[in-house]
Order: structure tokens, then C-alpha cells, then sequence
């Protein structure tokens, strides 16, 4: 469901007015918490390309949404809640730069338009999803070169170490990650029960990797375990045609190699599991 949509001088007031007149309550299961003070946002924004067509995730009430539209972006709008969707259409009903669109990102063909002509990704990711659509976002999407977010912060904090998790290496393996600001959670109507961040995220050129979360689901399987143990007994790779031959590599590890298998997986960064990779791979230790 999509439509081309018009502008409103008067797009936000208080979360809670809107979703009176709308006759609406925030919707817990879709993670529903609106953002009230949008200055981090703002701020934020300059890091967004002037000319990028700019994706926007689970606009809502459209806070984040008329920061972007002022500034002069064509834009695509993907909500899920049928009511604000709608709204959404009727607010941007005669402005050509935006389309919106009633659905599920998840559930969306990313490499079919409108989607793949976005080069830019912007959103206040609902916490219970954030590490689903972060993967489709920023390892999913190629053409998606620059983005910032609004996450838990402690979701922030590691991913902006690029190491303890796999969902921190996988995205840390497509760019940088900097934390772009902190967002109290009385910033948000209704107010959740933690801190939020902005991160900001920039797309580096660099080596394809397409089975990297081969590897990660293995490593961060038992990563209490020593890394070496958690790769030989990890229950992936067996039914995995992608990994075929890396027990083999594995045992025949070199030294330099050899030495990461005795840490945790937690302990190594970004640029160890792309050398780890690479050999598995087939490559040359470094």
C-alpha cells in the first residue's frame, strides 16, 4: 500500500495528543515508544548525505521523519501499524518526494524498489527487533552506504566496540559504527525501562564476506569455551555446505592463527574474525 503524500506545517505535537485524537494507545508488542525530544536527531542528520534517498523504519509519528523532510530528502516511509501508516499517507499526500508504505521491513524484498534505490537508512528501531533489522539493513543491503539509529544503549556500547557479539562483528565487518549521541528514556512516550543512543553507521569498501555468520554462529555458540573448542563442537557446520572444509583448515591452523583459537570468542575484534575467515577460507595466514 503506498501513496505520494503532502506536507503539514504542524506535523508534531506531544505523542500523546496524537494518539488521543487517533483514538490509539502506543502498541507494546510492536515496541511502540515515540520519541519526544528529537535534538540528538537532529544533530545527527548532517551525517546523512545531502543527496541520499533516505529509508526510513518504523517512522510512526513522524518525529524523525520531518527532520529528514525538511532537509530536503526524498524519502521512503516503512510502517507497520495500519492507523499511523495511514496517517502518514494523508500528512504527505501531494509531496512527490515521499512515499510511504504499510508493511513489515522485515517481510520486504530489500533488492526491489523502492527499497533498493535508498542509499541512506534512518530509524528509532524498536528494541525487540533491533538486531533483525540492523543484519537487513546494513549486511543485507549494499546500497545502504550510511545510516544512524536509535538503539538500546548498551546495544549501542558494544556495537560501537565492534567485539562481543556476533551481531557487533557482523555489522562492525561492513563499516564503522560510533555512538552518536545518548537518548534518555524520558525522551520517549511512553518511557521504556532503559537508556537509548544514537550510532551512527558509514559503509567502508572492503572484502566480501558472504559467510561470515557461518563462522559467528559457531564462534558465539560456546563462547564461554575457549574458541578453538567452540568451533570443533559447534552442531553448524556439519549441515552447512559453506563450512565443508573448515574443520579440516582449522586443525591445520597455523601459528598466528593458532593463537586466536585459544581466546573467547568475546575477546576478539572485527579485523581478527576477518583473518580467521579468510583462512578458513582458503587464504593466507597474517
Amino acid at each position: 500500500m503506498r501513496c505520494k503524500a503532502k506536507q503539514t506545517s504542524a506535523l508534531m505535537l506531544h505523542p500523546s495528543k496524537i494518539l488521543k485524537e487517533l483514538g490509539i494507545s502506543a502498541l507494546k508488542h510492536l515496541g511502540q515508544n515515540f520519541q519526544v525530544d528529537t535534538h540528538v536527531v537532529a544533530n545527527a542528520a548532517a551525517f546523512i548525505p545531502a543527496e541520499s534517498k533516505v529509508l526510513e523504519i518504523g517512522p510512526g509519528l513522524g518525529a524523525w521523519t520531518e527532520i529528514f523532510h525538511a532537509r530536503g530528502h526524498t524519502m521512503v516511509l516503512v510502517e507497520k501499524d495500519r492507523t499511523l501508516a495511514k496517517r502518514l499517507m494523508e500528512l504527505y499526500q501531494s509531496d512527490t518526494r515521499m512515499t510511504v508504505i504499510e508493511a513489515d521491513f522485515l517481510e520486504l524484498d530489500i533488492h526491489a524498489e523502492p527499497l533498493m534505490s535508498c542509499t541512506a537508512a534512518v530509524g528509532n528501531l524498536p528494541f525487540y527487533v533491533t538486531s533483525d533489522l540492523l543484519l537487513r539493513i546494513i549486511v543485507d543491503s549494499p546500497q545502504v552506504t550510511h545510516g544512524i539509529f536509535g538503539v538500546q544503549l548498551e546495544v549501542a556500547e558494544r556495537l560501537a566496540a565492534a567485539k562481543g557479539s556476533s551481531l557487533a562483528i557482523a555489522l562492525g565487518a561492513q563499516g564503522k559504527i560510533k555512538i552518536a549521541g545518548r537518548i534518555s528514556r524520558h525522551s520517549f512516550f511512553p518511557a521504556p525501562n532503559v537508556d537509548a543512543a544514537m550510532i551512527s553507521f558509514e559503509r567502508t569498501a572492503g572484502k566480501d564476506r558472504p559467510h561470515l555468520r557461518t563462522l559467528l554462529k559457531a564462534a558465539f555458540w560456546g563462547k564461554r569455551k575457549a574458541l578453538g573448542t567452540a568451533l570443533k563442537k559447534n552442531p553448524f557446520w556439519e549441515t552447512d555446505a559453506a563450512a565443508e572444509h573448515w574443520t579440516g583448515r582449522l586443525a591445520a591452523a597455523p601459528f598466528a592463527i593458532a593463537a586466536f583459537l585459544e581466546k573467547r570468542a568475546d575477546d576478539l575484534d572485527v579485523a581478527d574474525f576477518c583473518s580467521l575467515y579468510d583462512y578458513l577460507e582458503g587464504g593466507e595466514s597474517t
